[in-house]
């Protein structure tokens, strides 16, 4: 404790050397008057030996701790005061090391209550610069860290609200939104909405200028408005927007309550459009509670009923207006057990004259599936009722008449039938004679078929022998002969295969014919190629055997597919030749 600081050569000691010899008469002067300044000095003033002992307080200081006299603190620790003893010590070691020490510190009052004090304590140094006390000054904060917690509990409730809550300036810019207006909005930052004018948020521009000077005027505003969110849906809200004033009534800001209503304002519409829906229905429509008193009749019940207002009808037991109160009874308590009943029954109107309905009933449910109210409909069939019974009594005298037409038309339809009867002979043999013709004719034609079908046979076996007579001299005679043109002939041999070879021609001729036929559009030697490529020979076969080049045979390739329409497709030439003889 006795440990020697380096303090700043500022800090206050309790006399310096002076420049000039003073008196002592104007030394105890000096001391005097900082003696009274601490005594009077509103700020709590104490003075500690280093070991922490108060060994002297002003009056600011008792009356702050709550003393009447300095001997009730004189000689006590000073960490006895402090609400923590660990805190008070590491200030106390702070002082000690670094020579002063400035913050807040919470202590207890004489009586246990809690005070908040900003503390100020230096260690006082004599004329050679050693320490000799501490010196603390206090002010008493307790009502000002009231006052902060206070503002935190009120900011923190804000910015917790369900509600949106915002604070703008009298300008109407907006300085402050908590998270429920910014998810309202759409937001994910306030510093999307801070700074802007709060009527930039408002569907209509002149509705929100007119709410805003009602709030100037009138200190306060309350009610639904239309905005728009952030990506441009709209928004119904109920606002309560009022001006926050100062301690001297002065204003300082507005701040606006809001509650999104969209769903509600929705569900709202949906209702009054369902209870308009009702109440201009041409169906009578009645609601009844659990209990079977009318609660809501529309205009057509009343029409229907004969009545001018609800009031006659509101309150009265749904089954008095039964002509058969029993059967209404039952009725409703079937409602009851079984959630809705469908039928005709018969009521009585206001007159006490009688109607005929086609009644739908059933219970409602709320939300929780628990049955609210029953709510019935009524379609008059009295009409159509007597219509039906007047059409029975012409039903009846129709089929009387009918019994009579039946009668008359018996006695008609036995002549007839003997007059069928001879009919038929006739025609019997007339059908005997049309059948004979038929049969004849079926003959002819199943003959007729028959040579079509041998015919046909014919031609088609015409067609395969030449077809394999060409294919076999393809095939089985031209390989050899061809073999044998490129071997080693005398003069007589030679002409013997020129000759065989010309009869072979000579005897395919016809079916070449029959080739150039199928494509007149082709010259001799593009019949000749394609004949080849049809036999399978490849593009130098087919060279040497017309002693042709290969880029002469690809040309006459091309030109055939080109007049067969194949060219750009991918279709092999030889096939589709084959199928053309096929």
């Amino acid at each position: 404790m006795s440990r020697k600081p380096s303090p700043p050569r500022s800090d206050v000691t309790v006399s310096q050397k002076p420049n000039h010899p003073l008196k002592d008469r104007d030394i105890n002067e000096q001391l005097l008057i900082k003696d009274r300044a601490i005594a009077s000095s509103l700020q709590g003033i104490g003075i500690g030996d280093m070991e922490g002992n108060i060994i002297y307080v002003n009056d600011a200081a008792l009356k702050m701790w709550g003393a009447d006299r300095p001997e009730e603190v004189l000689g006590r620790s000073s960490l006895e005061f402090a609400k923590s003893h660990e805190e008070a010590i590491n200030v106390m070691l702070a002082v000690l090391e670094h020579g002063r020490w400035e913050g807040e510190i919470e202590g207890r009052r004489k009586d246990g209550t809690p005070i908040f004090v900003h503390l100020s304590a230096t260690i006082v140094y004599n004329e050679t610069g050693d320490p000799i006390c501490t010196m603390d000054s206090f002010v008493d904060i307790t009502d000002r860290k009231k006052m902060e917690e206070e503002l935190r509990i009120k900011e923190f409730a804000i910015a917790s609200s369900v509600h949106g809550i915002g604070i703008g300036d009298l300008a109407g810019n907006i300085t402050y939104v908590n998270d429920a207006a910014l998810e309202m909005w759409g937001a994910e930052s306030s510093a999307e909405v801070l700074g802007r004018s709060a009527l930039e948020l408002a569907q209509s521009h002149t509705e929100a200028l007119k709410i805003m000077q009602a709030v100037l005027e009138h200190g306060r505003w309350e009610g639904e408005v239309t905005g728009r969110k952030k990506d441009g849906t709209p928004i119904t809200i109920f606002l309560s927007a009022n001006i926050v004033y100062n301690h001297q009534g002065e204003p300082v800001c507005t701040m606006d309550s809001f509650v999104d209503i969209t769903d509600r304002k929705k569900m709202e519409e949906e209702l009054r459009i369902k209870e308009f829906a009702i109440a201009s229905s041409i169906d009578a429509m009645v609601i009844a509670d659990l209990a079977g008193n009318i609660t809501y009749v529309n205009k057509a019940f009343l029409n229907m009923w004969g009545g001018s207002t609800m009031d006659e009808v509101l309150g009265k037991a749904a089954v008095s207006f039964a002509k058969d109160r029993l059967q209404g009874e039952k009725i409703f308590e079937q409602i009851l057990d079984h959630g809705s009943w469908y039928g005709e029954v018969e009521g009585v109107k206001k007159d006490g004259t009688s109607l005929i309905v086609l009644f739908s009933a059933s219970l409602v449910t709320d939300g929780n599936q628990a049955a609210c109210c029953i709510m019935g409909s009524f379609v008059d069939i009295t009409d159509r009722k007597i219509a039906e019974k007047k059409l029975e009594s012409i039903n009846e005298a129709l089929e009387q008449r009918v019994a009579e037409r039946t009668r008359e038309l018996l006695t008609a339809n036995r002549q007839m039938k003997k007059e069928i009867e001879d009919r038929k002979q006739v025609e019997a043999s007339l059908r005997q004679k049309e059948e004979e013709l038929r049969q004849q004719s079926v003959n002819l034609q199943e003959t007729n078929t028959a040579l079509k079908i041998l015919l046909k046979q014919r031609d088609q076996d015409k067609e395969e022998l030449e077809n394999k007579v060409l294919s076999n001299v393809r095939e089985l005679i031209l390989p050899y002969v061809e073999k044998l043109e490129n071997t080693r002939l005398d003069k007589n041999q030679a002409t013997y295969l020129e000759i065989l070879n010309a009869n072979i021609h000579e005897i395919i001729s016809p079916y070449l014919k029959k080739l150039s036929a199928q494509f007149q559009t082709f010259t001799p030697m593009q019949i000749q190629v394609a004949d080849l490529v049809k036999a399978g020979k490849t593009t130098k076969e087919i060279s040497d055997m017309l002693h042709l080049s290969d880029r002469a045979i690809e040309f006459h390739r091309n030109n055939i597919r080109k007049k067969l329409g194949l060219k750009n497709k991918k279709l092999n030439l030889r096939s589709y030749l084959m199928s053309l003889t096929q």
